[in-house]
């Protein structure tokens, strides 16, 4: 029983990267610009998360407010995502430049980009950007008392459970609702299908496929985050491949 809640809760954790990053791109995809750059999102966004909770962590305010130092992580991870997803956009849509090779580029800086500020930072060849140990949800963050000896609830449910499970789940429904029951989810997907269209009747294609593409770097980043939270206890400038397994799931 003990192996069956580690699997399952080990699935959940390694599941949440791929549904965000898959959420990110199909925003990005419904508006007309194919995000390829999904991969170098979640490295920069992991990036900037990781040395975030590192310097919430050496100045105390970590430890003593866990989950706040682990929700601003979150947000500098999908803003960062954002800034750079801005590049992807001013080539994509300004330029019209060809979205494959463009996003392709980016793929290629992001993990060089990473590797020089890691360095830059903790020093020559210190790859790895150790996350601390108080960012898991525990019982105790619930106030709940210790459980002496193995508990299958306790293994499926405490065991790898980190704020971005919740997070991911709050921002799959609310991703539901913005892009089919909003007048900017209608929007969205007819500058995809049909710009012509779109701009026939006053939408600006322009600024919609930056809302699309700015979505999808918030999304890609907080997945970036969330895959290093599942992979292990750092960051070593790469997200195992995931942002293109996420283009498979999309």
């Amino acid at each position: 029983m003990m192996i069956a809640a580690n699997i399952i809760s080990m699935t959940i954790l390694f599941a949440v990267p791929l549904l965000l990053v898959a959420m990110g791109g199909m925003f990005s995809e419904h508006s007309g610009v194919i995000n390829i750059a999904l991969e170098g999102m979640m490295i920069i966004g992991a990036l900037f998360a990781c040395f975030t909770l590192q310097g919430l962590d050496q100045n105390g305010f970590g430890p003593a407010h866990p989950q706040l130092s682990m929700f601003i992580a979150i947000l500098v991870a999908g803003v960062t995502g954002m800034i750079f997803s801005l590049l992807l956009g001013f080539a994509a849509i300004n330029l019209k430049a060809d979205q494959t090779i463009g996003g392709t580029a980016l793929n290629q800086f992001a993990p060089a980009f990473a590797v020089v500020m890691t360095w830059a930072i903790q020093g020559q060849g210190l790859t790895t950007i150790f996350i601390p140990n108080w960012v898991r949800i525990t019982r105790d963050t619930f106030g709940l008392a210790p459980v002496d000896g193995p508990s299958f609830w306790n293994n499926l449910i405490f065991k790898y459970f980190y704020l971005t499970t919740p997070v991911a789940i709050v921002l799959f429904i609310a991703a539901y609702i913005v892009m089919y029951k909003t007048r900017f989810g209608l929007r969205l997907r007819a500058c995809g299908e049909h710009p012509q269209a779109a701009d026939s009747v006053g939408i600006n294609v322009y600024k919609m496929r930056y809302a699309g593409v700015l979505i999808s770097g918030f999304l890609g980043g907080v997945g970036g985050l969330a895959y290093t939270l599942a992979a292990g206890s750092g960051f070593n400038s790469d997200v195992g491949g995931y942002g293109f397994l996420a283009l498979a799931v999309m």
